[in-house]
């Protein structure tokens, strides 16, 4: 089905039903001066953004980690930021002309084949992968450029001068010393007790974390192209008069069935004629092959290359293999690989293919061509008696002959099938299927596969039993109590010291922890964690001769019991050439600048997030 699918994909995704039909209506996660984010655009931005990150980190990435609300907040924050930089940039007049979609488009080095030039076919297939239409792809294009325009005015305009370069060079470069104790929480788990009565409160008191995903499950009516295609009656006749008007495109050049045997090294000459000797003798070339061939491709094939059309060999060989009579056996042949001996089995001449051969290629050619009209009548014709219906698919498919399908329950992260899709899933979560009980618009599951759903059942979510998440709460209650045992005797700790009662080292020993000393901790490299590393940098210089200890934070929920013990200034005459740092200096300054701006354009900017709908998001 190779070639039906590059032809729909190829009409459909330049033309077709991406943009011939328009999306369904789906709840807003957020709205940004009267501009809304769908729950579906959201969806697919995390969904992008996940499928990135498992692809950089692969088997280190932990799915689990995207499954927080941070995570999903922190998406959203980001395209409330795009939005709001697109606004300002539309209404201080920058425009994104059909030319520079154009000429974006045809740049991107994906959607151009090996000669750098832009491919259509390269093009559609992106679309038909990522499941977008050419109209979706196009405006994500113009809000990128138009939120991208503010930032880049921004970085052009930020400089630094030589005397804050040198200023920022200093404190970049200064170190501290310190010294301290880690007090972490796993010890403390161990001598921890959890009640039942703790577990029944903090269960009643957090319902909202233990509950089921809501689910639903939908009546649907589908069609694709693909499926349309199969079912278009291609006639013997028609495949045939096909055939003759296009038989030059079935020509196949002279071929040729080869075995060779290679040998390499400074000794190939002497390896070669030993070789061609014991075939004189009468020894068989393909045995031969296999005992004294040094292509690992080959040899234990007996040295057989196959069918060798014109070309596909390196020129020596290829002009060797194609001047040679059947049966016969070459001199020496070099190459760049070494010396080979070519055995010349069989010849194929130049033809053209016969019609038996190409025949399901040109059906399925032909099919293609004719699906296309007749899918887009067909998805019009069910899109009109859905809409007819309204509310449920029944008479819709009985009036179109489309099968009703009904899936099972799924969640908001998806199901079986065709229910995996993130477009059907927002469909059925939308407010106009799940709360109205109206059929949905048209779904477009890709540029050749449409859907219509109904809403069949609703299983609300609910509270998951306790004991089903006894464990859960448990082992939290247990991380809490540790935390604040580790957290409370950081304080007591710090208190002693800072009273003067006892050295930190003398209540390290006393307590069993480690005193760690460091000494020129810088501000980037270091190994301590990078959060303490911050705190310790965001410390006074040290005065006189008592040093406060202070409570920090460590790794995960370990507390540090830290002493700043020296601020080390850089020698202003050692900074020597301050370009590297000046770029990195600048380059945060632009980035600074650019929080700056999203801030006032969020203090500004009249902004709702529907968290409940966010916060149900999978």
């Amino acid at each position: 089905m190779t070639i039906v699918m590059g032809v729909l994909i190829m009409a459909f995704a330049l033309w077709g039903v991406g943009d011939y039909f328009t999306q369904s209506s789906n709840d807003s996660v957020a709205t940004v001066n009267g501009e809304n984010i769908t729950i579906s655009e959201f969806n697919t931005a995390f969904n992008n953004y996940r499928q990135r990150m498992m692809a950089q980190f692969g088997e280190n990435m932990d799915p689990s980690y995207f499954d927080s609300p941070m995570m999903r907040r922190g998406e959203l924050d980001r395209m409330i930021n795009t939005e709001l930089s697109k606004q300002m940039a539309i209404d201080t007049g920058y425009r994104v002309t059909a030319e520079d979609i154009k000429t974006y488009i045809e740049e991107v080095p994906n959607f151009q084949n090996e000669n750098g030039e832009f491919d259509k076919t390269l093009y559609a297939a992106f679309l038909s992968q990522t499941n977008q239409s050419a109209q979706a792809l196009q405006q994500q294009i113009v809000e990128s450029q138009a939120s991208a325009a503010i930032f880049n005015v921004v970085s052009e305009s930020s400089v630094l001068t030589p005397l804050e370069a040198k200023k920022m060079a200093m404190l970049n470069k200064q170190s501290r010393d310190i010294e301290y104790v880690t007090i972490a929480t796993e010890p403390f788990k161990a001598d921890m007790e959890v009640t039942e009565e703790e577990i029944e409160s903090h269960y009643q008191a957090n319902s909202a974390q233990y509950m089921t995903e809501e689910m639903v499950s939908v009546n649907y009516l589908e069609l694709d192209a693909e499926e349309v295609a199969n079912n278009i009656d291609v006639s013997e006749e028609a495949a045939l008069e096909y055939y003759e008007r296009n038989k030059d495109g079935y020509r196949k050049p002279e071929q040729r069935k080869a075995a060779h045997i290679l040998v390499t090294g400074d000794d190939a000459d002497e390896k070669i004629a030993d070789i061609q000797a014991r075939l004189a003798a009468g020894e068989s070339f393909a045995e031969l092959a296999k005992a004294e061939s040094e292509d690992p491709g080959s040899a234990s094939q007996g040295g057989d290359l196959g069918w060798v059309s014109p070309g596909d060999m390196v020129e020596a060989f290829d002009e060797a293999l194609f001047d040679m009579e059947t049966g016969a056996v070459s001199d020496p042949v070099e190459t760049e690989f070494g010396v080979h001996l070519i055995q010349l089995e069989e010849v194929r001449d130049a033809g053209i293919e016969p019609f038996e051969a190409v025949k399901a290629d040109i059906v399925q050619a032909l099919q293609a061509t004719d699906s296309e009209t007749l899918f887009l009548e067909q998805a019009n014709a069910i899109s009109e008696a859905v809409l007819d219906a309204q509310s449920g698919l029944e008479s819709a498919a009985e009036n179109t002959g489309v099968e009703l399908k009904t899936t099972e329950l799924f969640g908001r992260s998806g199901g079986e099938g065709i229910a995996s899709n993130r477009e059907f899933i927002n469909a059925a979560f939308s407010s106009t299927v799940k709360e109205q009980m109206l059929n949905s618009g048209v779904i477009n599951l890709s540029d050749t596969h449409v859907a219509f759903i109904h809403i069949n059942e609703i299983k609300p979510a609910e509270v998951k039993p306790l004991e089903e998440v006894r464990e859960a709460i448990v082992a939290e209650l247990t991380n809490l109590k540790a935390e604040t045992a580790a957290k409370t005797l950081a304080e007591t700790i710090t208190t002693q010291v800072n009273e003067g009662n006892q050295t930190l080292a003398e209540l390290a020993t006393e307590h069993g922890l480690e005193l760690q000393t460091a000494t020129e901790v810088t501000r980037t490299g270091s190994s301590l964690p990078f959060n303490l590393v911050q705190d310790v940098f965001a410390l006074p210089r040290p005065a006189g001769e008592s040093v406060q200890a202070q409570v920090m934070k460590g790794n995960g929920n370990d507390a540090v019991v830290l002493k700043l013990l020296a601020v080390n200034d850089v020698d202003t005459e050692a900074l020597g050439d301050l370009s590297a740092e000046t770029a990195q200096i600048t380059r945060n300054i632009k980035n600074n600048e650019q929080q700056l701006l999203i801030q006032a354009m969020r203090e500004q900017a009249d902004i709702t997030i529907n968290e409940t709908l966010l916060n149900s998001v999978q």
